[in-house]
């Protein structure tokens, strides 16, 4: 499978300065405090690599990032804090890269859960670990829960609204009226074999398979022109 990427952050000992850009000029001055918060991030996503999430200890953290405590604690309230804005800004990146959630002008229906999902998958695989300890942290971490929860909402509103257009207008049939159960399902389903995927780090056949197997259900449950049908015996 693809690599995980982490971002390092700039040494604390230049932040505060300005940076000579590529042209031979100065880029803005980067806020010390910013600097200490992404190296947190980066600290505790190393960390992640390492070790499970509920091992990783606020010391593990600022020794990592190479802070003090207290400015841990200046920034963020726990780790699971942190998690949490990291497991954020990995979806803003991954809606950031499919362009919106509305099915484009001559876009099959197929070809909209490659750019959802298969782009989905991709950011799952670059940040693999920061998305497993999220979904684990839902267990017992209430605003994680919330967050989390407030993101697949979100994506369940785009997608019940696309479906409910694309029948209005006769472009599909799908299995059910109840077009925000049929989203809902869809979703747990795949962010579970996302989950699966990335916590046993199956191999890349396997994991091929997997997103093949999601789509054929995908467009089976939309009712999409040429959608798979069920074999007869």
């Amino acid at each position: 499978m693809a690599g995980r990427d982490g971002a390092e952050s700039a040494p604390a000992g230049d932040a505060g300065h300005p940076t000579p850009g590529a042209d031979g000029g100065r880029r803005r001055r980067i806020p010390r405090g910013e600097v200490q918060r992404q190296s947190i991030l980066d600290a505790f996503e190393r960390r992640l690599r390492e070790m499970p999430a509920v091992d990783i200890s606020v010391k593990d953290i600022t020794e990592a990032a190479g802070i003090k405590r207290p400015n841990f604690y200046f920034y963020f309230e726990s780790k699971d804090e942190v998690l949490g804005e990291l497991v954020g800004r990995t979806w803003d990146d991954w809606a950031e890269s499919i362009g919106g959630y509305h099915r484009r002008a001559g876009e099959s229906h197929a070809d909209y859960f490659d750019r959802l999902f298969g782009t989905s998958y991709l950011a799952w695989v670059k940040r693999d670990r920061v998305m497993v300890a999220g979904i684990q942290a839902t267990s017992y971490d209430a605003k994680l829960r919330a967050r989390w929860t407030s993101l697949v909402t979100d994506l369940n509103r785009h997608l019940i609204a696309q479906m409910s257009r694309d029948a209005d207008a006769g472009q599909i049939t799908p299995l059910s009226d109840d077009h925000a159960c049929l989203v809902t399902t869809l979703t747990d389903m795949i962010v579970m074999a996302f989950f699966k995927d990335r916590l046993l780090e199956t191999a890349e056949s396997e994991s091929t398979r997997m997103l093949a197997g999601l789509k054929t259900i995908w467009l089976g449950t939309w009712g999409a022109p040429n959608s798979p049908t069920p074999h007869k015996r």
